[in-house]
């Protein structure tokens, strides 16, 4: 039995929301035993009509907590892995959509490798209005994650994880509004817990040129200190550590630049490199 882990915020879709509970749920070879949804801060009258019509569905497989104001994605997942109920969590996020056999084939392959905590999967990558633009892949094994963790070579909401090992590495950092994951990597790294990625797609992972206008300078640069102070932990090299603020000049360009700046340099960026 697992858990699934996930957030919700009031400028998301009620179409995309229903989407992802369609693909945890009607459509999964394996339906997890708890979903703990976690809103952070009031919702929209769609966002909660939606809700309504999927807790009539779940029942008490379906856990709700409702933070009065937003807290930031860290805060929320934070305090939602606390409200775990199984050792393995899977993350979701309210616009992307899972694949029929995700879970299964991530609770066999854990059950199958129990040296790893952390296990993340290739993505389909697919615009905001659902077209598929292509496969994101990712380093398979954990020497070729950790060694270029700076680049974040984890899709988080694409991850399945051992709950207990990463509450000792100290869970989500609830002062992150975003970038959480890429902090908690960091973290895990240094606790000493291992990190694999499942060579096969197995999610649908909304991802534009709306992606982009999320991240303003601030948040890349925040990101880019993540990364920077990250890298430095772990001894990595100078020219990987000054790379974490790659994203950060991005984001010094207009919006519609931004992606396209993010299209010209895919060819050379090391998520891409399986081994």
């Amino acid at each position: 039995m697992f858990s699934v882990l996930m957030a919700l915020y009031k400028d998301e879709s009620h179409i995309h929301l229903n989407e992802a509970l369609v693909s945890i749920w009607d459509s999964q070879t394996l339906r997890p035993a708890q979903i703990v949804l976690v809103n952070d801060g009031p919702l929209t009258k769609e966002l909660d009509k939606e809700l309504s019509h999927w807790q009539g569905i779940f029942g008490d497989v379906l856990k709700i907590i409702e933070f009065p104001v937003n807290r930031g994605l860290g805060a929320a997942l934070n305090v939602g892995l606390e409200f775990c109920e199984f050792e393995l969590v899977a993350r979701m996020d309210t616009d992307d959509v899972a694949f029929p056999e995700r879970f299964e084939k991530q609770i066999n392959f854990l059950q199958g490798h129990p040296q790893v905590d952390i296990l993340g999967s290739f993505v389909e990558e697919m615009t905001f209005e659902g077209d598929v633009i292509g496969i994101r892949k990712v380093p398979l094994s954990h020497n070729s994650i950790v060694a270029s963790l700076w680049a974040s070579p984890m899709v988080h909401p694409s991850i399945m994880l051992r709950r207990s090992r990463v509450l000792f590495s100290g869970n989500y950092d609830a002062d992150y509004r975003r970038r959480q994951d890429y902090e908690l990597w960091f973290r895990c790294a240094e606790s000493g817990l291992r990190f694999e990625n499942y060579p096969e797609p197995l999610l649908y992972y909304r991802f534009g040129a709306h992606t982009h206008k999320k991240q303003s300078i601030k948040l890349a640069f925040e990101q880019a200190l993540i990364g920077y102070r990250g890298a430095r932990r772990l001894d990595m090299p100078l020219h990987q550590r000054l790379a974490c603020f790659v994203p950060f000049v991005r984001s010094l360009l207009p919006s519609y630049a931004q992606h396209l700046v993010y299209r010209l340099l895919k060819p050379f960026d090391p998520r891409q490199k399986e081994k």
